[in-house]
């Protein structure tokens, strides 16, 4: 499957029905839009992912929001993307790539340790603070932030 990723044009709408499938809050997902740079990856003209990219220092880079369209889960979207990522992070000089999900993320957690993200840290209580609505995964509440690092 060939997978083409480019960076959003400003006159262009961000996909953030895609985007709030992974973020449910249009008011987080607004302000790293604003301060951040949204990519499409697609495949045959299709959109079949979307992502998030922020810089939070001249030497860290923040993968805020990955999400794939669901005909296109499990077919390798989402490893083109990080794979992606990590290439033009380290041709624009960043030293470290972040990603950030839910304790309940067990999956996803998983797929980040498979392409060599360490836990970096752990934010007590983020989705009950930050978060109007219980977010529900995997039968379970979303309590704490899982914060993970890749060197670069």
């Amino acid at each position: 499957m060939n997978v083409e990723i480019r960076k959003l044009g400003h006159s262009e709408k961000a996909p953030v029905d895609l985007l709030f499938k992974a973020d449910p809050s249009i008011e987080m997902i607004e302000k790293y839009l604003y301060s951040g740079d949204c990519y499409l990856a697609e495949v045959e003209g299709q959109t079949a992912g979307t992502f998030v990219l922020h810089a939070n220092s001249v030497d860290e880079i923040e993968l805020k929001n990955i999400s794939i369209s669901d005909e296109f889960q499990g077919k390798g979207v989402g490893k083109e993307i990080l794979k992606y990522v990590i290439r033009i992070s380290k041709l624009e000089g960043y030293s470290s790539l972040i990603v950030k999900t839910a304790d309940t993320s067990e999956d996803v957690i998983k797929f980040y340790k498979k392409l060599k993200f360490e836990e970096y840290f752990v934010v007590k209580g983020h989705f009950i603070k930050y978060y109007d609505q219980p977010i529900i995964e995997n039968g379970k509440q979303a309590e704490d932030q899982i914060v993970l690092k890749r060197d670069l």
